[in-house]
């Protein structure tokens, strides 16, 4: 290693020049100034790194993923102790001022390590600068040759140190931020008719924010939502004491903000999507997101209390004048009763009308009095109980009102009838033109899709408990009698392949089973699919070759090969669900739940497809193709691995993603790329599973989404192999020697209720 550096997770930088913090999120330790400092970069181009410290440089450097490359070539000692000659350069300075002459040879700037007869001058981090041949002389005569006041110069030249330090700190600059744009509404806690919400929107508060910074950790997002939203929820529900203290803001995944650590972005791995560089090369893509403030339940009930009991005062504030108006109307029209003094002013009109339109006959008519006695006005006065009484059935006059008061949406007005409008003339002739004929080239790829008929076997997911009391189920093996029949269609050109690995392709597909599948993969017609068929590289094909060349197997060796990563698939799904079932159990059986939630994952439904051919064929295969057997019609031809596609419906786009890789320990990922917080937990998986099998099994090569799963590896002790070839060459035994050595305790560890022995 002494003539390479490492360049793919790390690069080495200078010592600390003043007190810094560690970049490494979960370490954040105090570098002091003139300690071991290095600069840490991604293998995403334009993501910024971060300066860690020394322990966290070991850390880094040990991870499998590093990669190397050639050092570059180091100055001799000679050339970096020799210094440019003053007078040269003044020289070539007057001379390019000239019209006469051309521009003096171009500086360049060149990478090296710092010398010891630099080191006392305070040299100051950045690139150095190589000056032309022609201004370089000896040590000696250079200093021979130095001016106190030289001519041509000017005080501008004595800033060259803290200019080219400018420089240098403005080249480890992050690049600027990148922005988002948000979609803030207001909702209270409640079943939602949208799928898996758990919020219904309110008073139509809705705002959007644009040019949001990207890299926002979860508190400053807690900031702006409340500071958008407050005021509109205060304004809505005028006069209630709103308890904003209680208020939480939550994501579109219904994901409390207000759980995260800060100084960590929120949103900005969701905007990373993969590059059309490479497959570990990603870009940022601005998106939108949505923040809801979130009313709790309670607070909300008591809001819905509060308004019925201020339109009920709002209701006998409105009768009784009314009444009043009623009276002073009759008092005025009819003279004779002006004098009248009556204890009740209903009596008169009780038997003959009811100035309400109310109904006072019958059980109904019951009085008001006792309830509205305990109803008090603004000036502390009471209702009279007597000028209550035909309310007996709830009147409810709707007067003016602010509409912020109100949570009644005002009434739809009625859409205006549609305008027919008469196509433009030049947009129908262009259509015309390019619909009228059939152009070959676009048309759809039909002669690209092969058909065929399968039989089809699905892997089902058996407890550990029913496979070690069974000995038919000790590994995974097609049975006629649970086989489906259907129909596969696969996209077979490379253009349409969706990935490539180390040792099968992946196409798409589209299969149907007849009948139906009651769950699982066929469980509906043309359902997407991934099929995938083992390959080999030919030994002609070279390694840096741009063509992709790829082989067959034969199909006897195809058949083995997809019946081995189906049995590792088969066992995988049940050790996970072994798994989930210790966890449920430790959970329910501790005095108090965990303070962490328990991610749900599992593996993709797949199935082993084998085709059967349609006609008889008594030719060889070409030489591009693996060697086939005469096959007859109605026989045994192919063989493929169907397995569900890895997507996610959410609005996030997240990736396939590598988080533990087969011969590591830990998280493939950094604290603050997407995914990392899954990976902690499927390590923790991998505790577990070695813990409760004495150290016999668990599963490895975690990969595939947040949600979905896929291609597991399964690694066995040495004990249980003995020898032979069990779970594929991927089973590396001295992996399970290393577990209780290498693997690193996280918090899903240490928690007492799991009863997990923690590992140094």
């Amino acid at each position: 290693m002494a003539n390479f550096e490492l360049i793919s997770q790390f690069t080495e930088d200078a010592i600390a020049k003043e007190d810094r913090v560690c970049g490494r999120p979960a370490c954040r330790g105090a570098i002091l100034k003139g300690a071991p400092c290095y600069y840490v970069a991604t293998i995403v181009p334009g993501q910024p790194g971060r300066f860690v410290c020394e322990a966290c440089y070991l850390r880094y450097s040990q991870k499998l993923s590093t990669s190397v490359r050639p050092s570059s070539v180091r100055p001799s000692s000679a050339q970096s102790q020799s210094l440019p000659d003053p007078r040269i350069i003044r020289q070539t300075v007057n001379a390019a001022q000239r019209k006469s002459t051309i521009n003096p040879p171009r500086v360049v700037p060149f990478l090296s390590q710092p010398s010891s007869s630099t080191a006392h001058m305070g040299r100051i981090s950045g690139p150095d600068i190589a000056v032309p041949l022609s201004w370089q002389q000896s040590l000696a005569s250079s200093n021979q040759n130095m001016v106190s006041s030289a001519a041509g110069y000017s005080a501008h030249h004595a800033q060259y140190s803290l200019e080219r330090e400018r420089w240098a700190k403005l080249a480890y600059a992050p690049p600027p931020a990148e922005t988002i744009t948000l979609e803030i509404s207001a909702v209270y806690e409640g079943n939602s008719r949208k799928k898996s919400g758990c919020g219904i929107n309110f008073g139509n508060i809705c705002e959007g924010k644009k040019d949001i910074d990207a890299r926002l950790d979860a508190p400053g997002l807690i900031t702006i939502a409340l500071d958008t939203i407050l005021p509109k929820i205060l304004a809505f529900g005028r006069g209630f004491p709103w308890r904003t203290e209680e208020f939480v803001v939550r994501d579109a995944a219904w994901v409390d903000l207000s759980g995260h650590l800060p100084a960590i972005p929120y949103f900005l791995a969701q905007c990373l999507v993969q590059s059309r560089r490479g497959p570990k090369t990603t870009t940022f893509k601005t998106k939108q997101f949505s923040l809801m403030v979130v009313v709790p339940a309670v607070q909300w009930s008591e809001y819905e209390a509060w308004l019925d009991k201020t339109e009920e005062e709002n209701t006998l504030r409105e009768q009784l004048q009314r009444h009043r108006s009623i009276n002073t109307g009759t008092e005025e029209q009819d003279p004779r009763t002006s004098g009248t003094d009556s204890e009740d002013p209903w009596a008169a009109q009780q038997e003959d009308e009811d100035p309400f339109g109310l109904d006072l006959e019958g059980p109904d008519a019951l009085s008001t009095a006792g309830r509205n006695s305990a109803v008090t006005w603004s000036d502390g006065s009471a209702p009279n109980p007597t000028l209550t009484r035909p309310s007996a059935k709830r009147a409810y006059v709707r007067g003016e009102s602010d509409s912020t008061n109100s949570t009644v949406s005002p009434p739809h007005k009625k859409p205006a009838p549609d305008v027919f409008h008469l196509p433009d003339r030049n947009d129908l002739k262009e259509a015309l033109k390019s619909g009228g004929s059939v152009d070959a080239v676009r048309a759809p790829k039909v002669y690209d899709l092969r058909n065929e008929d399968i039989q089809f076997h699905q892997i089902p997911v058996r407890p550990l408990a029913d496979i070690l009391k069974t000995r038919q189920y000790r590994s995974f093996k097609p049975i006629i009698s649970n086989s489906s029949i259907g129909q596969l269609t696969i996209d077979v050109p490379l253009r349409s392949m969706i990935g490539i690995g180390a040792f099968k392709t992946a196409h798409p597909g589209w299969l149907t089973l007849s009948p139906l599948s009651s769950s699982g993969l066929g469980s509906r017609a043309q359902q997407d699919v991934v099929v995938k068929q083992p390959f080999h590289r030919p030994p002609s094909h070279a390694a840096g070759s741009s063509t992709l060349k790829i082989s067959r197997y034969a199909l006897a060796d195809e058949h083995e090969k997809l019946l081995n990563e189906s049995n590792v698939l088969y066992w995988a799904k049940s050790l996970l669900n072994f798994t989930y079932e210790y966890i449920d159990h430790c959970v329910n059986a501790a005095p108090s739940p965990p303070s962490f939630q328990i991610p749900r994952v599992r593996f993709v439904d797949a199935g082993i497809a084998l085709a059967f051919s349609h006609h008889s064929s008594n030719t060889q295969a070409t030489s591009k193709q693996a060697p086939m057997a005469d096959v007859k019609a109605g026989m045994f031809s192919a063989v493929y691995l169907l397995e569900e596609r890895v997507t996610s419906d959410t609005p996030d786009d997240q990736t396939f993603t590598k988080f533990i890789h087969n011969k590591d320990y830990g998280p493939s990922l950094d604290e603050d790329e997407y995914g990392y917080d899954l990976a902690v937990f499927l390590a923790f998986t991998q505790h577990i599973q070695y813990a409760k099998t004495e150290g016999l099994a668990f599963i490895s090569d975690y990969q595939g989404s947040t949600e979905l799963l896929t291609d597991p590896q399964i690694l066995t002790h040495r004990s249980v192999s003995e020898g032979n070839d069990l779970f594929g060459d991927g089973n590396i035994a001295s992996v399970v020697d290393d577990f209780e050595a290498k693997h690193l305790c996280n918090h899903y560890c240490k928690w007492p209720g799991f009863g997990l022995k923690v590992y140094a």
